[in-house]
Order: structure tokens, then C-alpha cells, then sequence
């Protein structure tokens, strides 16, 4: 079972720190969709393309195979279907990218008490903010998976699970639950914890491309299924030092946990699966939680730190380019 945030008493203050934290997502969700232009970014046109022509594409899996239908993202089609009876392609668009980010946004202030310092790190860190300006599935993806996490346990667990169908990505968040769930119910340590997990994904990083294989993923000719190009080898590093570091002094709850095997697989995969990064992207905003929410004082100063050196760097070394 999933620990639940800490729920304290509602006050004046904390309400009202709820209503600004709520009101300042709102900002940002409009600011993000403001743009006449909905192309200013990339890969916009493939998302107007989804937008028209999702019932086209829905039936091209089917027609492959059951499989090939559930592993190419069927929910999002559904949704970008669905939605093109009412709306405009660019609306569409703009419907994604607003609602992904207070998903994100209300469910990340929920785990954190309204902290603020998720606002900020939402638009100061590149691996997050850009999954709701150019990888919008993905946004769309963590925003069902985040809302599941702060349900309640029945309606928790199916949006998580949906996610999944959103984005492929969240394949592997679910592959972490269920292996957690699996080590709690043998009562294990975390040190056993640790060792098990780590032969279980490298065994899962080996058997990914064989598994995209045979289920019909689209992605089976977009990936070689090796170090992505241009990585230099600086993430690796950076996420041994700093996730070894979160792994060793975080406090042991359930998300934490889950982010810990999102540690494992970045680290595992970093030279052999050049979507590895997607999938930890998916972990990075629980790990903020997470530091966020240490009750040391001197833990959480280390982590702002270093997501305000993490932010920088990215933007020094990749500036707008990411993004257009």
C-alpha cells in the first residue's frame, strides 16, 4: 500500500498557501499555453497530426495485432480521438498541455504540502518543463500516474495503470511497483532490496529490446537500442554521485522507493537503452518531492542546491535550443 502524504490540520495559513500554490499552477498553465502559434515548439506538428488523425492511426495497430494496438499508446489516441469532436487541433493541443500541468502541479503540491519550490523547479528544470512544451504525451502521462499517487487506493491504482496507455514510459514506474510490492510481501531489507532490484533490471534492460519486438512497438525502428547520441557520459556520473547519495540518506517511504529503482535503471541502461533518460524523467519530480519533504533541514538545502546547479547547467549547456 502506497504511504500517503503526511496530512496535517487545515489552517488559515496552510489553506491559504494551498490557494496561492493553486492559483500560481493555473498562471503557469496559461502562460504555457499562451502562444498564438501553437508550432512555436517542437514536435507540435505531430501532436496536430495526432489531434486529427487518431482514429486513422488506432486502426492501423489494430489492424497489426492485439498487442501492437495496446503498445503504441492507445489511451492518448483515444483522448486525442474524443477530444477532436469538440475541438480545434491547436485547441486540442492546448487542452494537453494546460491540464498535464496542473495534473502535475496539483498532485506534486499535494506530496510536498504546497511547497513552492516545486513551482520554481517545475520551469527552472528543463527535464521537467519540457514535457509539457514538447513531449506532451509524456506530460499528459505523469499527470494521470502523479493523480494516482494521491488518490485513494482503488481509483489510485487504475489511474496509475492507465498511464501506461498514455505513454509507454510508465510500462516500467508500474514494473517498479509491482517489484516493490513483490519485496514487501517477502518482508525483505533494503539492502536485499537494493542487490535484487539491480539484477532484475538488467536483466529487464537486456530483454527491452526484444520485448519491443514482439509487442509491436513503434519504437522498434525509431531507437537503436544504445547510448543515445550526443550524451557524454555527464549524466551517468552526476546521477551515480547524486542518486547514490538519495538512495543512501532519503527516508525509506513507498514513492521514495519507486524512485530509487528510477535511479537503478538510468544508471543500468545509460549505455545500452537511449530512452533511458525518458523513463528517469519520469522519476526526476518525485526525487525533488522527496528531498523536499526531508524532514533535515540540511537534506533538503542539498538538494536545492543541487536542482538549482542541475537547472542552470542544462540551460547553459542547451539554452532554448531543447525546446524549438
Amino acid at each position: 500500500m502506497i504511504e500517503q502524504y503526511e496530512k496535517r490540520p487545515i489552517d488559515d495559513n496552510s489553506r491559504g498557501k494551498k490557494i496561492l500554490y493553486l492559483l500560481f499552477s493555473v498562471i503557469i498553465g496559461i502562460v504555457l499555453i499562451a502562444p498564438r502559434d501553437i508550432t512555436w515548439a517542437r514536435d507540435r506538428m505531430n501532436y496536430l497530426v495526432y489531434a486529427d488523425y487518431s482514429w486513422d492511426i488506432m486502426q492501423r495497430y489494430i489492424s497489426n495485432g492485439i498487442f501492437s494496438f495496446f503498445s503504441n499508446e492507445p489511451l492518448f489516441l483515444g483522448i486525442n480521438a474524443l477530444l477532436s469532436q469538440m475541438i480545434s487541433a491547436e485547441n486540442i493541443v492546448r487542452f494537453i498541455i494546460f491540464i498535464s500541468t496542473i495534473g502535475v502541479l496539483y498532485s506534486l503540491g499535494k506530496l510536498s504540502n504546497y511547497n513552492f519550490f516545486v513551482l520554481f523547479f517545475f520551469l527552472f528544470v528543463p527535464q521537467i518543463l519540457k514535457n509539457h512544451i514538447i513531449h506532451l504525451r509524456q506530460g499528459l502521462g505523469l499527470s494521470v500516474y502523479l493523480l494516482g499517487l494521491v488518490s485513494n487506493k482503488k481509483y489510485g491504482k487504475i489511474l496509475r495503470f492507465s498511464s501506461m496507455f498514455i505513454h509507454t514510459s510508465f510500462v516500467f514506474l508500474i514494473l517498479f511497483e509491482g517489484l516493490e510490492a513483490l519485496f514487501r510481501k517477502s518482508q525483505l531489507k533494503f539492502s536485499s532490496k537494493i542487490s535484487l532490484s539491480i539484477i532484475f533490471l538488467i536483466v529487464l534492460v537486456i530483454a527491452v529490446p526484444s520485448l519491443a519486438s514482439y509487442f509491436g512497438d513503434r519504437r522498434v525502428l525509431e531507437y537503436s537500442f544504445e547510448m543515445a547520441q550526443g550524451a557524454s557520459g555527464f549524466g551517468f556520473i552526476l546521477w551515480l554521485m547524486v542518486g547514490s547519495f538519495f538512495i543512501l540518506i532519503i527516508k525509506k517511504s513507498y514513492i521514495n522507493i519507486i524512485c530509487c529503482y528510477g535511479i537503478f535503471m538510468y544508471i543500468i541502461s545509460y549505455f545500452s537503452l537511449e530512452f533511458g533518460a525518458r523513463i528517469f524523467e519520469n522519476i526526476i519530480p518525485l526525487i525533488l518531492v522527496g528531498a523536499l519533504t526531508d524532514e533535515r533541514k540540511e537534506v533538503r538545502i542539498i538538494f536545492i542546491v543541487f536542482f538549482v546547479f542541475f537547472g542552470a547547467f542544462q540551460w547553459y549547456s542547451n539554452g532554448i535550443n531543447f525546446l524549438i
